[in-house]
């Protein structure tokens, strides 16, 4: 008789977050591959995404039977996935925790689950099961950073397709990060390395992939080196020469838009834009952020970039960073501004977010400025739609105050209603325009519920009271030591 595996992706009650954004919604790939990679003929494989169905209901009985629960979780699902955890514990069931947190936070996560996978699971999955077989379950697997031809065993995308019906699939075609932002938790999570799959290989998983909406899911699919912009021209060229078309998008810089060979093999295949980690328009907030790619290309050359982008018929999606220190509080006007001076289509953010053993958490914690330091509880709120740390150059109401105006300005039925025909203007693609159109309309939720936790922590007190009792204060200017440019990937 086979044994059963249930695969979880968690999701907290009540939070509406970028994971519920309907037009790109897409199945958990990493426990696709998991799947994948577990021997059918022993084991019937099940997947809950909490994003549509509940592990744990209610009244706190699991909904499933297994005898093995694979679970993967960022930090903000650390708290909900725990909670799962223990359920199924208490019923006998064996857990295996994966995912970025217990990457960087797997003393932690061991205390809560019977094994923490580190690393990439993949290539240690089979020994996984292994030793489960034997009653021999290791408390920690560390599964590294190895190239990349264990992707040629496909995720079973149908399995979930199935069940779920997912729109969008999504893709690896490279894994890790050398630069040294100061909030990010790739290199911790992906390492420093930055390594590339075989082109034809990536290809071929695009032809058999039966979804028409296609998500690069690495954090940069251009590269960061002469040679990997030049592999990513090359795929892209691949993609037309091979017919391979999919209303596609993924993940990059700045760089990419003044690569004029490779935005138009992008455009011919297929892509609606991509999403561009801009953070900031202000170099001395994006020399406290490290934001060494930002730097490298320079905010005088942003709007070439954009530029390029739109007479490609894409869509630039810019993504900024709200509560960093050397942010004021004009710092709002300044980008609602810049967005609509420049066209850009699609805003979202992140509040400045200090994720576990990162830079940005190891000084905040040295600083004293954590807001919500009670963990593991606490990690819910650190998704970036909650502010968890106190802010160095502005007030609490400066901060609220400023994102009410960028909403103002740039959400809202009307106004994203006016971007889509500024788009429209701007890349002279409708199908791209409306692409951009509905994302903003889905982040309208994500941007009101934001605003809802602000308002909420501001009516709480606790802001006021952690301030005060620590005896800190802010500057109205942006005053502080200067922090060093990075200007280049350290590896």
């Amino acid at each position: 008789m086979k044994k059963k595996l249930v695969l979880i992706n968690p999701h907290p009650a009540g939070r509406y977050g970028e994971e519920d954004i309907r037009v790109i919604v897409q199945m958990p790939l990493n426990l696709a591959y998991i799947a994948a990679h577990t021997p059918r003929e022993e084991w019937d494989v099940d997947l809950i995404d909490e994003t549509r169905d509940l592990a744990v209901d209610r009244k706190g009985q699991l909904t499933f039977e297994a005898d093995l629960v694979g679970i993967t979780a960022l930090t903000y699902q650390a708290p909900r996935s725990y909670w799962v955890a223990q359920k199924c514990r208490e019923k006998g069931i064996p857990v295996v925790m994966g995912g970025t947190h217990a990457a960087t936070a797997s003393e932690e996560t061991v205390r809560f689950v019977d094994a923490v996978v580190r690393g990439e699971a993949e290539g240690v999955w089979p020994e996984v099961l292994c030793d489960l077989e034997k009653g021999q379950l290791k408390r920690l697997y560390d599964g590294g950073f190895p190239g990349l031809d264990y992707l040629r065993v496909r995720p079973d995308r149908d399995l979930f397709k199935d069940k779920y019906q997912y729109k969008y699939s999504s893709i690896i075609t490279t894994k890790g990060c050398p630069w040294n932002c100061e909030f990010c938790s790739v290199p911790l999570a992906q390492g420093k390395l930055y390594r590339e799959r075989d082109i034809e290989d990536v290809l071929d998983e695009m032809a058999e992939i039966p979804f028409r909406g296609l998500m690069f899911a690495e954090d940069n699919f251009y590269g960061y080196l002469p040679a990997s912009n030049a592999r990513a021209r090359h795929l892209f060229r691949r993609m037309v020469e091979r017919g391979i078309y999919k209303d596609w998008f993924g993940f990059t810089q700045f760089s990419t838009g003044h690569d004029l060979e490779a935005l138009r093999s992008m455009s011919a295949s297929g892509c609606l834009g991509f999403l561009i980690g801009m953070e900031s328009t202000d170099e001395l907030v994006l020399r406290k952020l490290r934001k060494g790619s930002n730097l490298k290309t320079g905010v005088a050359n942003y709007p070439s970039a954009i530029q390029n982008i739109h007479n490609h018929g894409m869509v630039v999606w810019a993504s900024v960073i709200w509560g960093a220190d050397f942010q004021t509080k004009e710092c709002f006007k300044v980008m609602v501004d810049y967005i609509l001076e420049h066209s850009i289509d699609i805003l979202t953010f992140g509040i400045h977010c200090p994720f576990p053993q990162t830079a940005l958490y190891k000084r905040m914690l040295s600083e004293n400025r954590l807001l919500r330091p009670n963990f593991p509880e606490d990690w819910v709120y650190y998704d970036t739609a909650h502010l968890t740390h106190t802010l160095s150059h502005m007030s609490l109401d400066d901060f609220v105050e400023g994102m009410q105006y960028v909403y103002d300005h740039l959400y809202g039925e009307e106004n994203l209603r006016n971007r889509f025909v500024n788009t429209l203007k701007a890349n002279g693609s409708r199908r791209t325009a409306m692409f951009a159109y509905k994302v903003g309309m889905d982040w309208d939720k994500v941007f009101r519920q934001v605003l809802a936790n602000l308002y909420e922590l501001r009516e709480s007190g606790l802001y006021d009271r952690v301030m005060k009792e620590r005896g800190l204060a802010w500057s109205p200017v942006a005053i502080g030591p200067v922090p060093p440019a990075h200007p280049s990937p350290s590896a």
